[in-house]
């Protein structure tokens, strides 16, 4: 007999001591593990999450058991009086208008147009968690959370759920361009916890491969996040660079905005400059100053000092498909806001081109109507520059 431990189904395995019923042998020998032969069946706790060899091995596990059972037998309670029809039906009801919320952590999770697209073989699987409560009229509510979720192949799918439904039940079929997402509340019955979708993912698809080549995502908690907030959340603060982390790239954005407000001034003196406001202030509209950066990474969380690369003039038309200023979310509005709607304002754009889209632009704005000569704005008109660069750098 191997001295390997075989792989036991839950349903068969005590919950406190790992031992199991002999029937998971299926009539070979019987393993150090196997219960007693007298011992037919497992005693099942009140609140049906775990199963125990006999009334001792309950006891010895209550104190690590106890909150879960409590708060498990409290859900039970409860639904039996809101009913499991109402929570159904909310939770249909919520699937169908919270779609938004679930298709960029899906396509990011599934690598949806990327070399490791997975999304004809796998599906995306979401698991709810739901608070119930009664309000003061009497009337049913449920609040949803993210217990967890994951990428499975077709095969698992099928192995997770098909022995739950009728034999006519089948995973769905892939689609060009699709995203299978299934969403389960496994507190409701056999046959009413699982919501199946299609989500078209054409243009999030291609910004997933244009917008963002090569990036991560912290893709679950942008999911969580987005379903607590009952809103899509803008994907920018959860995607970071390969080698990096959600965290530092934070600090790196947070480090060029300090030095940013440290140099605002001077940078708008170099924007008046490189458009020549006084001889050319129809550019204020048309045009901004484009400064690429580079950032000392001393270790990481801990930066040194901003240099810039380049410094050029660049038409708002250029910038418009350059920084995808009509792909997703409020930061997008943000953007086009910014550059595209402040005609008065005279604008410097800060580029670094290492943090991910979202993150990699900064701007400096300066109103006009409140510069009554704009000739004041000239410290470095002969070589501006060099005269910037001489006093970010120094």
């Amino acid at each position: 007999m191997s001295s390997a431990r075989p792989h036991v189904p839950t349903a068969n395995t005590c919950g406190n001591c790992d031992k199991h019923l002999r029937v998971v042998h299926h009539g070979t020998p019987r393993c150090p593990r196997c219960l007693p032969d007298e011992a037919t069946e497992l005693k099942t706790c009140a609140c049906h999450l775990v199963r125990y060899c006999n009334a001792q091995c309950q006891k010895n596990d209550w104190e690590a058991h106890r909150v879960a059972c409590r708060t498990a037998r409290a859900n039970v309670e409860r639904s039996s009086l809101l009913g499991v029809e109402a929570r159904h039906i909310s939770f249909v009801e919520w699937c169908k208008h919270s779609r938004e919320q679930f298709n960029f952590p899906a396509v990011w999770a599934l690598g949806a147009g990327t070399e490791t697209d997975r999304t004809a073989t796998h599906l995306f699987i979401i698991y709810i968690d739901v608070n119930e409560e009664i309000s003061t009229i009497g009337e049913p509510r449920f609040k949803r959370r993210i217990k967890t979720a994951k990428c499975a192949s077709d095969a698992e799918v099928r192995q997770e759920f098909a022995a739950r439904y009728s034999s006519q039940w089948k995973v769905l079929d892939a689609m060009p361009l699709c995203a299978r997402i299934f969403l389960v509340d496994d507190g409701l019955p056999y046959g009413l916890e699982l919501v199946e979708q299609i989500a078209e993912q054409l243009s999030i698809t291609e910004m997933r491969s244009q917008v963002f080549p090569s990036m991560k995502c912290d893709w679950l908690a942008l999911l969580e996040d987005s379903v607590a907030a009952g809103n899509p959340i803008p994907p920018g603060e959860y995607i970071y660079r390969p080698n990096s982390t959600r965290t530092v790239d934070g600090l790196r954005h947070a480090h060029t905005e300090r030095w940013k407000a440290s140099y605002a001034h001077h940078l708008a003196f170099a924007a008046s400059s490189a458009l020549d406001v006084p001889q050319h202030p129809n550019r204020i509209v048309t045009h901004c100053l484009l400064l690429h950066i580079d950032v000392e990474e001393k270790r990481p969380g801990v930066f040194g000092k901003t240099t810039v690369r380049t410094a050029k003039m660049a038409s708002l038309t250029e910038l418009r498909p350059l920084f995808h200023c009509d792909v997703y979310g409020q930061g997008s509005a943000d953007m086009e806001a910014i550059l595209f709607s402040q005609p008065n304002v005279l604008r410097t754009l800060i580029i670094d081109d290492s943090l991910p889209y979202g993150r990699n632009i900064q701007v400096v704005g300066m109103d006009m109507s409140k510069v009554s000569d704009p000739r004041t704005l000239y410290p470095y008109f002969s070589d501006w520059f060099a005269g910037l660069k001489r006093i970010v750098e120094k």
